[in-house]
């Protein structure tokens, strides 16, 4: 039944991770949100164009793009980030929340994605807030560390860190299946898709978080700008149903109606739970995980990253997602017969042609997915080291490798249901302690940003003390 997106009652599994991704989860995430919003005085809205400019616009001018081969820049530690949120989740989870959700799913998406910014917010700023120092004096971080220490529960991290490392284990197959789903659609058999995905991949998990960056702040920007005009063409093409679009999308909001090829039961539940999951998927979130990159960020003050964090999740979901949701919506493919997982794909073909449309799904697909499992294979594997030490980590990337391969020949609608599953553990215990710590994040941020130029030139004070303990260690040694 993974594949109708509905409840079955002999999977009790699967049955409460419709029930949990409903109701629950729109109050334990948006509503959250919601309550951090007012904390934080609505920073991702009344601070929306200051992030803007000292985030992606500062990068660009050349300030970050072109920083110091030695250490990682903001921009570079979320380009990493990025490519571990930019994935299946902008192209098919998408579709699906239309498929299975209908037009309203979209709506659902947006809220999430709007609240959810101040969420990754939290998190990015708590991450470099209580962030490490290993022996060569990089910085590493992520919830396993920031979650026990900002709570003062021990237990808190090592349950986060178990369900983490199960979640990715499944996200990561599930991203490389959505990819071979896609590809097969122009007759590329899927074992060697799989294959060739799988050796990719090793290439890159068997050299680490720094071979990752090296290689994501390359592709990230290439396969963003790749996807995204392509989408505004067809978008283009079709103008004149986007007012039939956007009327769907709010007049299905709260009734709900799926797709033809999704399922018959589409209710206003259903609409909610595809739609709040799919915008988590996207974007991660509430799941702590990119904080793993963010953390390894070399820059003045935990807020500056966090902008980053605001940028991450308002341009994978406010943006890429909308466009994936126009050209469904626009070219009408949702009231077809395709298949959920490919009303992409379908709407790019009907615009741009079987071969142009396909190509482009498939190349844009395949780059966004690769470099997601990629990375969650790496935060998959932190999760083993916080558990059972660093031998285990290494083991596990051949173990994840090997999922991986299994994902692309089951294909990602065999997977969804239980990824979502957990994801729900890991968002459950990570937002316990953003919720908990809510004020250590509203602190920070008045300290900023009550001169925020004092920040441009002058480090934070905890991070001094920890560099100058390092030196007098290092001179003690």
């Amino acid at each position: 039944q993974a594949d109708k997106g509905g409840s079955n009652m002999s999977n009790p599994i699967l049955t409460f991770t419709n029930w949990v991704w409903g109701y629950p989860m729109l109050i334990w995430l948006v509503g959250g949100g919601i309550f951090l919003s007012f904390r934080y005085k609505f920073i991702q809205f009344t601070k929306l164009g200051f992030v803007l400019k000292n985030t992606i616009v500062k990068a660009f001018k050349g300030g970050e793009i072109n920083s110091d081969g030695n250490k990682i820049s903001g921009y570079k530690a979320v380009t990493g980030a990025l490519a571990s949120t930019l994935g299946a989740g902008n192209i098919v989870g998408t579709a699906i929340a239309i498929g299975y959700g209908g037009p309203g799913g979209v709506f659902w998406l947006w809220l999430t994605g709007l609240f959810a910014c101040v969420i990754k917010y939290s998190e990015v700023v708590l991450g470099m807030k209580y962030r490490q120092r290993d022996k060569e004096g990089k910085w590493f971080g992520g919830p396993q560390y920031y979650l026990p220490k900002a709570t003062g529960w021990k237990w808190i991290g090592f349950a986060y860190a178990i369900s983490c490392a199960f979640c990715l284990f499944l996200a990561a197959s599930a991203q490389i299946g959505s990819v071979v789903d896609t590809v097969e659609t122009i007759h590329i058999p899927r074992i060697v898709s799989t294959a060739v995905l799988i050796i990719a991949a090793a290439l890159i998990v068997l050299g680490g978080l720094t071979r990752l960056l090296s290689f994501t702040e390359k592709i990230v920007p290439v396969m963003s700008v790749i996807y995204m005009a392509a989408g505004l063409v067809v978008i283009v093409l079709n103008a004149k149903e986007l007012p039939a679009a956007f009327a769907s999308i709010f007049q299905y909001a709260f009734t709900g109606r799926a797709a033809v090829g999704g399922f018959g039961g589409a209710t206003l539940a259903m609409c909610i739970r595809w739609g709040v999951c799919r915008g988590v998927y996207s974007n991660d979130s509430g799941t702590g995980v990119t904080t793993i990159t963010h953390a390894a960020a070399d820059v003045n003050h935990p807020v500056q990253q966090g902008m980053w964090g605001i940028f991450e999740v308002f341009f994978d979901t406010i943006v890429v997602c909308s466009v994936t949701c126009l050209v469904i919506l626009t070219t009408g493919v949702w009231q077809t017969d395709a298949s959920v997982s490919t009303l992409t794909i379908a709407g790019f073909q009907k615009a741009l042609g079987p071969v142009a449309g396909g190509f482009i799904v498939s190349l844009s697909l395949t780059l966004f997915c690769f470099t997601t499992a990629v990375a969650q294979t790496l935060f998959g594997c932190d999760q083993l080291v916080k558990i059972f030490g660093e031998k285990a980590g290494t083991w596990g990337k051949y173990v994840y490798l090997g999922l991986m391969f299994i994902g692309g020949m089951v294909g990602i609608s065999a997977l969804i249901n239980y990824v979502d599953f957990g994801s729900f553990l890991i968002i459950f215990f990570n937002m316990i302690g953003v919720y908990l710590c809510h004020g250590e994040v509203r602190k920070l941020t008045e300290e900023y940003f009550s001169d925020t130029e004092k920040w441009e030139t002058q480090k934070w004070q905890p991070w001094v003390e920890m560099e100058e303990k390092d030196i007098r260690s290092s001179h003690h040694e």
